[in-house]
């Protein structure tokens, strides 16, 4: 059995929908349709975390499951200001060294670390406490995901990508806050990643 894990904040951990509605139950589903009994999807997304706290957690939360497949989803916490400050809640340094450290991690155990990057969201009303909008704070950290999976020569899925190959309507792909998945862009984002993976050596 090959364990995917999928370590991540909100979007990864999807607790606003039923389990089996949740892109990481669908992806379980698109696989065993192909290779029954061959990969077991574990979700371990929590929501609200940065990868300062997913570092905290990666001992009891992934290292007991590897070696497998491990699909790395963070930024949209490690972006976010809050209004009672002018910095970000982790700094895109620490950013860019923990998920570094996630790939070194997995690589030490025989594993296949798989960065995600984030998706296309809608314009989020509002300045933060830096004075920007969260859509300002978070280019940055999108942008340097895809660096490191550049740097480090690492697999990359690539949603805002896809989303544009696949002509799909960011406000069909998030919901109300502009941010969080739509019921409907988890079977999206399920068959995305499912075909990212379908690209990867395992």
């Amino acid at each position: 059995m090959i364990n995917i894990i999928c370590f991540g904040d909100s979007i990864t951990e999807g607790a606003e929908f039923p389990v089996n509605a949740r892109w990481t139950s669908l992806l379980q589903k698109k696989l065993d349709a192909v290779k029954p009994n061959t990969f077991q999807v574990h979700n371990k997304g929590i929501g609200g975390n940065t990868s300062a706290q997913g570092f905290d957690r990666f001992w009891s939360d992934v290292l007991p499951l590897l070696p497998g497949v491990l699909l790395i989803q963070f930024g949209f916490n490690d972006a976010n200001v809050k209004d009672f400050s002018i910095v970000p809640r982790v700094g895109q340094a620490e950013f860019e060294k923990n998920l570094k450290e996630f790939y070194r991690l997995a690589k030490e155990k025989n594993s296949v670390p798989v960065f995600i990057l984030n998706h296309s969201i809608g314009e989020v009303d509002g300045k933060q406490g830096n004075g920007k909008t969260y859509n300002e704070n978070l280019a940055p950290y999108n942008n340097a995901i895809r660096s490191i999976a550049n740097e480090l020569k690492a697999e990359l899925v690539d949603i805002p990508l896809q989303m544009s190959i696949r002509d799909i309507d960011v406000n069909d792909f998030v919901s109300g806050d502009k941010i969080h998945l739509s019921l409907e862009a988890n079977h999206f984002f399920a068959d995305i990643i499912y075909t990212g993976l379908n690209q990867i050596e395992l």
